[in-house]
């Protein structure tokens, strides 16, 4: 199989990334503990930043009030438990409920 190549970042969002890069570094050093502490899944120390409002649904990788702390067991448990994850609210839907399968 024949794969093409990934075009490079534009200057653009080469900038957004660096900012991005800051923020994680930051951020995860001012909240060294997971913020979801999910029972029987959290591990304690965060190591991850989730997005509650996704960037496919219009939610900044810039904005601090989007953004969570999570350990990697507790990113993981959001990421495939989407229902619960919502309803414990750890993920957000621009347009209400809607499907609530994958994103």
């Amino acid at each position: 199989m024949r794969r093409t190549p990934l075009k490079p970042r534009s200057k653009k969002m080469a900038r957004v990334y660096n900012q991005r890069r800051k923020l994680v570094a930051r951020l995860l050093e001012e909240k060294p503990y997971c913020e979801a502490q999910v029972p029987e899944v959290c591990t304690g120390k965060s190591v991850d930043l989730h997005e509650i409002l996704a960037r496919s649904q219009g939610g900044s990788i810039l904005d601090p009030s989007n953004i969570i702390c999570v350990c990697r067991a507790c990113h993981n448990f959001i990421g495939t438990e989407v229902q619960k994850a919502t309803e414990m609210g750890l993920r957000a839907r621009r347009y209400g409920r809607g499907q609530q399968g994958t994103d």
